[in-house]
């Protein structure tokens, strides 16, 4: 049977599922008597298990099939769900996942599930899971070899070197766990040679790990030379050097008792980053609801492609409409009334069908927040609100990188401690909240925290101590303009750089994001109580209300969302500050932008005018007034990409076909006011 037209099929079902089981897992966690969660975990591993032996993917139907037995039994309540069960489960969702993305990349690296289906043979039969706690307490006193390990020690042995089980133990928190145990591993091989390394080398890369691994190391070195390699590194709190005396039989050597090595000093490394790539580009899948509680899953590509077919007919309308009009043709007005309805109904429905929930993107943050909070020893509680509420999915698309900085910038930077938190009088459980909502044509999006808030005199002292300001323009900031200045580039308030933050690109990230989506972010806050960003999105970028101006012969679209006013102005009213024009409105300065100047639009003697026309526009907390020759008027206009051949190009954000069939520019707001 040829499997790869059902393909698509496998891969967008089988990521649902593992997004239930993420979602149940947490629920599972809060509550192990709820059996519902039970059930539809167990029916969401069956469903993967079924798709993927279907499929032919063996390994992730084997995986799944050892999953099932530990969920029966649970669901049987022959077993508890405890955090040991929990926690297991949540590493074979993670290798899932993993499995999932190298068949959908076509990637054929082969990935080690032994380790995990012991474990879960082993948790299936009630046996208890060596865990890596057992080996930092020194409980373990064999060393399990292979025939070819133990050849090794005992060949080596004839030539004067020695083996030793070294168990090195971080600290409780540490959030470099790969990178530490990657330079223990380099420094040790410096050494000797490494023959065995528990957890296994890729398990310790991809820190599946707590907080303790062995080494089997073969060496030339005594015991002092290899406690003090391994104590030079930071974050490692104990040392357990155990000399194998003698091989018992062909797969055992004893070990003698440990000798344990007291705190080490902590120092601070670089580190790497530990999110793992964004599925931005991800095949996505919308389901239109129908009667009868039936849905029909619809590939995305063929909605962008009858959106585009219902733009091309906006189009044509509006063209018909000016034809009617300009040849007096009472008849065709009267049918392009009627076609104007049926046009508008249409364009409703496709854009109402490309709207996506909010929750496809909210549901991914749980298990991160979870993830994140227990690595940095923190209680938080994170609440989502409104994810029914529906966004277009090229936005969709966008706003989950933005949503990562934001929450793991909250854990990190806002939520205290759990002790920090009730010395304050607060519950040591902190609380998040991401909120969705709509407002007129805008998605407002917020992230709070109830955490310690943003000292603006720290964020002040920081900037002018980068160079990012002057002392005398932050003494002329207030405190909104001060905590402002976290979406700088290159901004960071933190000291030591971690895999979490502190690395000056989180916050700057998220605000050329949202801009970029035709939207803005703005943040506040109040020390001990918190902070809140909040972000407003357009509800869509593929068509959209604007304003048509000209410039000389040419007419331009200015996106309606940016636009604040029409004014009139004359020439006298435009003064010249520190070499900006600029006009007075209601008390405020507004910097001028020549939009004429910007383009590289000749101006003849004919289009110098004693009233100007001043469209004033906002980007954030920013206004400007663009100058233009006349206001056209506001029309809907459905966004053309310029192509990759003219993509980048400064100012313009894409291309509009009006009604008489002349191509108008999209400007880009933005951009523009970089000119003033």
């Amino acid at each position: 049977m040829d499997t790869n037209q059902y393909m698509g099929m496998f891969l967008e079902e089988s990521r649902e599922h593992l997004q239930t089981l993420n979602s149940c897992l947490l629920e599972l966690e809060n509550d192990p008597e709820n059996l519902s969660v039970l059930d539809e975990i167990f029916r969401s591993a069956h469903t993967i298990k079924g798709m993927s032996a279907t499929m032919g993917f063996t390994t992730i139907a084997e995986l799944t099939h050892e999953m099932e037995n530990v969920l029966d039994l649970l669901r049987k309540n022959q077993l508890k769900a405890t955090h040991e069960i929990v926690d297991t489960v949540f590493k074979c969702v993670d290798t899932l996942e993993q499995l999932v993305e190298n068949v959908a990349s076509g990637n054929n690296a082969a990935i080690d599930i032994k380790s995990l289906i012991d474990k879960l043979t082993k948790l299936a039969k009630g046996e208890p899971v060596v865990s890596t706690e057992e080996i930092k307490s020194g409980e373990r006193s064999k060393l399990l070899l292979n025939e070819t390990e133990a050849l090794i020690i005992k060949t080596a042995k004839g030539t004067g070197m020695q083996a030793f089980d070294i168990v090195v133990s971080l600290r409780e928190g540490c959030l470099l766990k790969s990178a530490r145990a990657y330079m223990v591993i380099s420094a040790l091989e410096e050494l000797g040679e490494i023959i065995k390394a528990i957890p296994s080398t890729e398990d310790l890369e991809k820190e599946k790990f707590d907080h303790s691994f062995n080494v089997l190391l073969l060496t030339g070195a005594d015991l002092d030379k290899i406690q003090q390699t391994v104590l030079s590194i930071s974050e490692v709190e104990k040392v357990e050097v155990l000399l194998c005396e003698h091989i018992q039989n062909s797969n055992v050597a004893e070990v003698s008792s440990p000798a344990v090595i007291p705190e080490t000093v902590i120092t601070d490394i670089q580190s790497t980053k530990l999110e793992k790539p964004s599925q931005a580009n991800q095949a996505n899948t919308v389901e239109k609801k129908m009667k009868g509680g039936q849905s029909v899953r619809v590939d995305i590509d063929k909605l962008d492609s009858l959106l585009n077919l219902v733009g091309e007919l906006v189009i044509n309308k509006t063209r018909l409409e000016q034809i009617g009009i300009t040849h007096r043709l009472a008849d065709l007005v009267e049918t392009i009334e009627q076609m104007d309805r049926v046009t508008t109904d249409l364009q409703a429905v496709v854009m109402k069908v490309r709207m996506v929930p909010v929750g496809q993107v909210f549901n991914r943050f749980p298990r991160m927040v979870r993830d994140l909070s227990r690595d940095l020893n923190k209680e938080v509680n994170l609440i989502i609100q409104g994810e029914e509420t529906e966004l277009d999915r090229t936005v969709i698309d966008e706003i989950g990188d933005p949503l990562v900085h934001l929450l793991r910038n909250a854990i990190d930077h806002g939520i205290e401690k759990p002790h920090e938190r009730q010395a304050h009088g607060k519950n040591p459980i902190g609380e998040i909240r991401l909120i969705a909502r709509h407002e007129g044509n805008n998605v407002i999006i917020i992230v709070e925290d109830d955490g310690k808030g943003i000292n603006p005199d720290v964020i002040k002292q920081k900037a002018v101590d980068k160079g990012l300001i002057s002392q005398t323009e932050a003494d002329k900031m207030d405190s909104n303009d001060a905590v402002r200045l976290v979406f700088l580039p290159g901004f960071s308030t933190a000291d030591v750089v971690t895999d979490v933050s502190g690395r000056g690109v989180g916050m700057d990230a998220v605000k050329n994001k949202i801009e970029s989506l035709g939207g803005m972010v703005d943040v506040e806050t109040k020390l001990n109580e918190g902070s809140k960003f909040k972000i407003r999105l357009p509800l869509t970028l593929a068509i959209i209300q604007a304003l048509l101006v000209k410039i000389c012969e040419e007419i331009y679209a200015i996106p309606l969302g940016s636009i604040d006013s029409t004014i009139n102005v004359t020439p006298e009213d435009i003064k010249t500050i520190q070499n900006q024009e600029v006009i007075l409105l209601r008390g405020q300065i507004i910097p001028i932008i020549r939009l004429a100047k910007v383009l590289g639009v000749p101006q003849t003697a004919e289009t110098l005018q004693d009233e100007l026309f001043v469209v004033i526009v906002h980007m954030g907390e920013h206004r400007a007034g663009i100058i233009v020759d006349n206001l056209i008027g506001q029309q809907e206009i459905v966004i053309k990409s310029l192509g990759k051949l003219l993509a980048g190009i400064k100012v313009i954000a894409g291309a509009t076909i009006l009604g008489n069939g002349q191509v108008a520019l999209i400007l880009d707001v933005g951009a523009l006011m970089q000119y003033n």
